[in-house]
């Protein structure tokens, strides 16, 4: 193995459990290069989760080979256009509705080196394989379903609709899933955005009072922002529960002392910021709200938590994880066990990667976050075109020919149509006019380098220890977060590449000048080189993750309002903080706790509702309005709805708050921003956190003043107002009794959408209540050895509809438990899984080598 494992208690049941044991199964056989063949067996539990063995394997390939398999076998439709999203070939099957989905999808992908030829460079020869392996498993899939040998009926009813059918895949179609997906975490940015509002703000005010206001927005760096990778950041604590005492409790922790600080500079608009944006907006919503009746996560985050042994009830080391990519049917998800000669990994991913990456092996946990970092820059080109070539773009005095890509978008329903895709020294152009002579030009930290970012979730899932876990992530070129508990404690790792504030003349937060700027490879600091900040053990003994700060003194530029002294991450540390203080110690209990708490607690309740009660106690009050200002005094700060599932109404407090919170953030901020309201809103009233409005109310106590005093002297009477122009109007919506004022749950809807976008078929598994909570949840205690874990997975790990319309068994069967913050068994060891294993089917070999099905007798079921 490329990371091989160094296991102390290898399934401490292999030893009664035999493959005869296994009631319910498939078996495959892989060929190995010089024709020899391993068995390869697939059993399946109660929930259709399988896990895939290949002991007598040489190396993983027979595994990865069988998880293709059972990848395809659950998720065919939602990998085929996963793998069309990435090639931008949508509108081949689908249809012309879907030509500038793949335009949009090209730009997304384009990559300075190509797919393939990362594959052969930036791989070993063990990656290679796998992605070989798993490609060949869903091929063999496919074919088994062309065949009748397949329990399947036949594809996926979403093929049947658009009368369409797999072609074989291809390691590049493997990895490129994986591109498609989690290049996406770190695809964003906001430069556009930033430019936009400075540009309308310099239009309203004076050049200081302008930037002084933009710096409310985009602060830089935020000393009181809570962090990682040394928790918690010192600073002022925003009031969202009981704080403890931050104390230090285990030594002999390492973390590297970096910075990365935004430091001012140079800066470029383009001619018309306002409408550049709104083109990068249009070109979004092409991903995004152009398939959002397909719908895509927009809303990508992630949550965390490790904790040492040493502060927890029992003595071993927890984790916590729920990566969050919205809801969808079926899930992003997917969930698999991988059993080979010498590894043994469980656990769930997003569907079609060949590698887990929440879960666990006997050596430890692991789970990841997204890491909201700058991991983007643009530039504003001038350009001109030619008539006898390429448009021309300047740098340095000179003028240089774009690359030019012209490609064909076949559809399926139209004429064909063609497609350019423009690159210059910065990157790939995503914004091209002519007209003004201009061009924005991205260059991405990560371009060409996708496959060391495959190579570090490959490479982790293998890790023995906290060390051998940290270099494996730190191959990561994308913006993530690592964490990890088990052997040697705990870890958090910030990964990713990005520009070092300090080498370059231009303010990150905005465009630079195309025609005198670039980046270099001298001018990134990168984890593997150790520039970027990781913690092993830090002294207060848990790192809470929620896509915050990784660190103190480290910035990420355009999005730095992500990053402020009010973030959601605090909940966790005061949570945890709270749990020490009072017990002493944290429980494995307790971290399910937390997941309860955080989905329904109401963020802006506890820290902001404060300041409305005082600004009410002693007012002059209608009898509606003291009624209103009651049931927010006996609201408990929980957006819970009543009723079966929390599918009820929420109780009045709630709906008074909810109401009385956005004319909170007009009246505080538009009077100031004037026709920047509506788009600083993106920064004010962000759900991570509303930390100009935390600064605004606490402006002697924390670190970062504000421009301008937004209450204009009295702060109580914004309040007030605020409240009774809500409770005006839910008085005319609901009526007079207070207690009647009940508004209906916000849900997500478990709609045929699925990551980015992309359909999925027929049949959804209906709707959930609103939960700020992980996509799925996951739970480890392990100590010498694991010791429990437990995850659940909605609506269910099969996303299979048959050709009439019947869903698998197992395509919403996990729903319930969800709703019920009920978990089930993280399978992992032999025996446990032998004594799960509950459906069977079983494929042998010729005598000639072709797999065959097996004798009907030997089948229990041919079901999910």
């Amino acid at each position: 193995m490329v990371a091989p494992l160094n296991r102390r208690s290898l399934l401490k049941a292999s030893a009664v459990a035999t493959a005869g044991q296994f009631v319910g199964s498939t078996a495959l056989a892989y060929e190995e290069e010089d024709g020899v063949e391993t068995a390869v067996r697939i059993r399946r539990d109660e929930y259709g989760v399988p896990h895939v063995y290949a002991r007598d394997g040489r190396g993983p390939e027979p595994v990865f080979y069988g998880y293709g398999y059972a990848t395809a076998r659950d998720r065919l439709y939602q990998l085929e256009l996963y793998r069309r999203y990435y090639h931008g070939t949508v509108a081949a099957v689908l249809g012309e509705e879907w030509i500038e989905f793949d335009r949009e999808a090209r730009i997304n992908h384009d990559s300075a080196i190509p797919l393939a030829e990362q594959i052969e460079t930036q791989l070993e020869d063990e990656h290679r394989a796998v992605l070989r392996a798993y490609a060949d498993g869903i091929n063999r899939h496919i074919e088994d379903v062309r065949s009748g040998e397949s329990d399947r009926p036949g594809f996926h009813r979403g093929f049947v609709e658009h009368d369409f059918e797999p072609e074989p895949w291809d390691p590049v179609d493997v990895a490129g899933v994986f591109v498609a997906t989690m290049a996406f975490f770190s695809g964003v940015n906001l430069e556009g955005l930033n430019a936009a509002v400075l540009a309308g703000l310099e239009a309203e005010y004076d050049e200081e009072t302008a930037w002084a206001l933009f710096e409310d927005l985009q602060w830089g760096d935020d000393p009181d922002a809570p962090t990682s990778g040394d928790v918690p950041n010192p600073g002022f604590t925003p009031p969202t529960a009981a704080a403890g005492i931050y104390a230090d409790r285990i030594s002999d922790g390492e973390t590297n002392d970096v910075s990365n600080r935004v430091t001012g500079g140079e800066y470029r608009l383009s001619s018309d910021p306002a409408g550049t944006f709104e083109r990068q907006q249009e070109r979004l919503g092409t991903l995004v709200d152009g398939a959002h009746e397909l719908g895509i996560p927009t809303t990508v985050g992630s949550n965390a938590l490790v904790v040492h042994g040493d502060v927890t009830e029992s003595g071993d080391h927890l984790l916590m994880g729920g990566p969050q990519m919205e809801f969808s049917t079926p899930s992003v998800m997917y969930e698999v066990g991988l059993h080979g000669p010498d590894f043994d990994v469980a656990g769930i991913t997003v569907t079609g990667y060949p590698a887990i990456m929440f879960g666990h092996n006997g050596d430890g946990s692991f789970t990841s976050t997204a890491g909201i970092d700058k991991s983007i820059q643009t530039f504003v080109e001038s350009i001109r075109t030619a008539e006898d070539g390429p448009a021309k773009y300047e740098f340095g005095g000179e003028w240089y020919e774009m690359d030019e890509d012209e490609q064909c978008i076949e559809v399926a329903d139209a004429e064909d149509v063609t497609h350019t895709v423009r690159r210059t020294r910065h990157g790939v152009v995503t914004d091209y006019d002519p007209d003004a002579g201009e061009a924005i030009a991205q260059t991405r930290a990560f371009d060409g380098r996708d496959m060391r970012c495959f190579r570090a979730f490959y490479d982790a899932q293998f890790a023995d220890d906290v060390e051998s876990y940290g270099e494996a992530a730190r191959q990561c070129d994308y913006a993530l977060n690592f964490m990890w508990a088990g052997e040697g404690g705990i870890g958090f790792f910030h990964l990713g590449r990005y520009p070092d504030f300090e080498s370059v003349p231009w303010d990150t937060r905005l465009p630079a000048d195309g025609t005198e700027h670039e980046l270099t490879d001298d001018d990134f600091l990168r984890a593997a080189d150790g520039e970027v900040p990781y913690s092993i053990n830090p002294p207060v003994g848990y790192s809470a993750q929620w896509n915050n700060k990784p660190a103190p003194d480290w910035d990420n530029g355009d999005r730095s309002y992500s990053w402020g002294v009010d973030h959601r991450v605090q909940r966790f540390i005061n949570l945890v903080e709270h749990e020490l203080e009072t017990t002493g110690s944290v429980s494995y209990d307790n971290l399910k706790q937390m997941v309860y708490d955080t989905s329904f607690v109401d963020l802006r309740a506890i820290r902001y509702k404060p300041f409305l009660l005082e600004a009410l106690d002693g007012a002059d009050l209608s009898e509606t309005e003291s009624e209103a200002k009651a049931a927010l005094e006996a609201w408990d700060d929980y957006g819970q709805a009543d009723g079966e599932d929390y599918m009820g109404t929420y109780p009045p407090g709630y709906t008074v708050f909810d109401a009385f919170f956005p004319r909170l953030m007009e009246r505080t901020f538009a009077p100031t921003f004037g026709e920047q309201f509506e788009s600083a809103m993106t920064f004010l009233d962000f759900r991570y956190g509303r930390a100009t409005l935390m600064r605004a109310l606490y402006p002697e106590e924390t670190a970062l003043e504000t421009a301008v005093d937004y209450f204009d002297g009295d702060r109580d009477a914004v309040f007030r107002e605020a409240f009774q122009e809500a409770v005006a109007e839910l008085e005319e919506e609901y009526g007079l009794d207070v207690d009647d004022w009940r508004a209906d749950v916000a849900v997500d809807d478990l709609e045929n959408v699925v990551l980015f976008g992309m359909p999925v078929g027929v049949g959804d598994a209906g709707e959930l209540p609103f939960m700020n909570r992980g996509t799925e949840n996951h739970f480890v205690r392990i100590g010498d050895e694991v010791v429990c874990a437990e995850n659940v997975l909605p609506p269910g790990n099969s996303g299979y509809v048959s050709p009439d319309g019947e869903p698998a068994p197992h395509y919403d069967d996990q729903l319930d438990l969800f709703l019920a913050f009920e978990y089930k068994e993280l399978l992992f060891e032999d025996g446990e899984v032998a004594a799960a294993t509950v459906d069977q089917r079983v494929l042998r070999p010729d005598a000639d080598g072709c797999d065959r099905a097996a004798d009907p007798s030997e089948s229990a079921s041919g079901t999910d």
